[in-house]
């Protein structure tokens, strides 16, 4: 059995204890990081929660603040059996009560692909441009796909 099957086993056994599914943590392989980062982002994946299956999710973990910019970190999370690739993708912050915060398209190409069962961290720059609010809180906002009716 190979090592992909082995997860993909492993990840039915869990599905069916409890009708979600576990991702793996997975780095970029242009990400250099320090064991202390890598400590911090297991951390942090180790608190989300758990996916249903066949989810493609996006969970915020860290607002940087950089003169009137912001740098979202945050998971890029697959529950797919199969690898996902994004092109271009709209992305928005929203508070707590739904308001738009910011919004922002990024070209995600050159993140590549995010494996079966994983979740990915990546950093999103929304610049002052991209502001749709006066001001952005350091807690209570969320990182959002938007979705676009046909």
């Amino acid at each position: 059995m190979s090592l992909f099957e082995k997860r993909v086993h492993a990840s039915h056994e869990l599905l069916q204890q409890d009708d979600t599914v576990h991702t793996d943590l997975m780095f970029h392989k242009v990400w250099d990081i320090s064991k202390q980062e890598e400590y911090v982002y297991k951390f942090h994946h180790q608190r989300l929660p758990a996916l249903k299956p066949n989810q493609i999710s996006i969970s915020g973990i860290k607002l940087n603040r950089m003169e009137d910019d912001v740098i979202i970190v945050a998971f890029l999370r697959n529950s797919l059996e199969k690898a996902v690739r994004f092109d271009i993708v709209d992305l928005l912050l929203v508070d707590g009560d739904g308001k738009f915060l910011a919004k922002k398209a990024f070209d995600l190409t050159e993140l590549g692909e995010i494996p079966a069962l994983s979740s990915m961290p990546w950093r999103f720059l929304f610049e002052e441009g991209d502001m749709l609010a006066e001001s952005i809180p350091d807690e209570g906002w969320k990182i959002a796909f938007e979705w676009k009716g046909k």
